[in-house]
């Protein structure tokens, strides 16, 4: 086989696996997209609940833009501060895990977010997790946008297989077309069948996710933050310590 890479593919889960495949930076990668995910849907539930907005999910935030202004959310500061610190976030550790170094893009990208997540969790406790008004919620989101920016970056395919922890509208069609590719004659059912199964661990681990962060966040609502840092920790010890190559 040949070392040169081939040319993009227009489809992403037909491309080759390349420095950001998940299988090349993690032992266990499925276990880690499981971890990661179920993490983005706790933290994502608890802003929303406590916020008014999510820190993940920027396409509900851009409703949330749409329907603000004309009076029917009042939180929409709050929302478009998410999804500015998210962006911004996924685009600077995106850039960050791109650099030579010493450490591996996993292990970089996890630093990110568990700095971003500090400083959440500190913001949130400060700001009595948003309960002093919509101008503290706006900077409790932004802060949330950061962490879930940096999050996002951790996974792009798993498997050939594009995957995400955070937005999962587009894992909800790629799973529907994998798995019609599945059941479908003349179609290469084996990898349909794989990607299949990833979607669908995906969104269950990410609906899980949220339902524990809306429990989480009635309990100890100042720590949730915190909470999902620790999850951090078994994510770390699945990171290849070897450095990825190019």
């Amino acid at each position: 086989m040949s070392s040169s890479q081939p040319a993009p593919s227009s489809s992403d889960d037909a491309a080759r696996p390349g420095p950001e495949e998940s299988y090349r930076e993690f032992r266990r990668p499925v276990l880690a997209l499981a971890l990661c995910t179920g993490t983005a849907g706790f933290l994502d539930a608890f802003a929303f609940l406590r916020y008014g907005t999510f820190v993940a999910n920027q396409s509900g935030n851009l409703i949330f833009l749409g329907i603000g202004p004309v009076g029917w959310h009042q939180d929409w500061p709050a929302s478009g501060a998410s999804l500015l610190a998210f962006a911004a976030a996924a685009g600077v550790v995106s850039w960050i895990r791109s650099l030579p170094g010493r450490w591996s893009p996993a292990l970089r990208g996890l630093g990110a977010t568990a700095l971003t997540l500090s400083l959440w969790t500190f913001l949130n406790v400060l700001l009595h997790y948003g309960q002093h008004g919509p101008v503290s919620r706006a900077v409790l989101a932004a802060a949330g946008g950061l962490a879930t920016g940096a999050f996002t970056t951790l996974f792009v395919r798993t498997a050939g297989v594009t995957t995400t922890i955070t937005y999962q509208s587009g894992t909800v069609v790629k799973t529907g077309g994998h798995i019609v590719r599945w059941v479908a004659p003349g179609t290469d059912r084996d990898r349909a069948r794989q990607a299949s199964l990833l979607g669908l661990l995906t969104l269950v681990c990410y609906s899980v996710g949220g339902g524990i962060g809306a429990v989480a966040q009635q309990q100890q609502p100042h720590w949730v933050p915190a909470w999902g840092l620790l999850a951090l920790v078994p994510v770390a010890l699945l990171v290849r310590r070897a450095r990825v190559g190019t």
